[in-house]
């Protein structure tokens, strides 16, 4: 069903829409994603930095691994997918449950009215906009890490005092040097 949207200038007549030629209908839709192809036919997408999503066409599942160790980012990650994936109208949401590994979750695919509807390149293409919308939060939080990992190895002028710049002086700090018994029982 094409979808046909008009701007009209105030001081001319809009023409009128053109139908879309039957051979520019059928676009296909490219995305890069690191997906490979297992033996018994289920589609590996490794692109996300938390987890590893597994499409699985023979059971009509959705498998969603921990890359690592699993935590509440991974967690978090996987409701994420599930969330996406469940307003996209492909997963039911009563069929999100852990999987058979641990850290694992699993939902099962709705299934497709017309059995021609291509649903496992509908998945594929849904889980890659997900990807798509949640690589600018991680690239952040990268950039977030190295730029304090910096501030604490490389430190600016500002941030540093150079060596004899702090002023000498007998007595320094609130601990005396000759009253630790006090501090030792708890007298303060």
């Amino acid at each position: 069903m094409p979808i046909t949207i008009t701007l009209k200038d105030e001081t001319e007549e809009a023409p009128e829409p053109q139908p879309i030629p039957a051979s520019k209908k059928n676009l296909a839709i490219k995305m890069k994603l690191n997906i490979r192809k297992s033996l018994d036919g289920s589609l590996m997408i490794f692109d996300h930095p938390e987890v590893d999503i597994v499409i699985v066409p023979s059971t009509h599942k959705v498998v969603v691994f921990p890359k690592e160790a699993n935590s509440d980012e991974v967690y978090q990650a996987q409701d994420r997918i599930f969330k996406h994936l469940t307003k996209a109208g492909l997963i039911t949401p009563g069929t999100v449950e852990g999987g058979n590994v641990y850290g694992a979750m699993a939902g099962t695919l709705l299934p497709a009215q017309n059995p021609d509807f291509p649903t496992t390149d509908l998945v594929i293409l849904s889980v890659g906009k997900f990807i798509e919308a949640e690589k600018p939060d991680y690239l952040f939080a990268d950039a977030y890490e190295e730029e304090i990992e910096d501030m604490y190895t490389e430190p600016t002028d500002l941030d540093s005092t150079p060596l004899g710049k702090v002023p000498q002086a007998v007595k320094k700090g609130s601990i005396q040097p000759y009253d630790t018994r006090r501090y030792l029982t708890g007298i303060y």
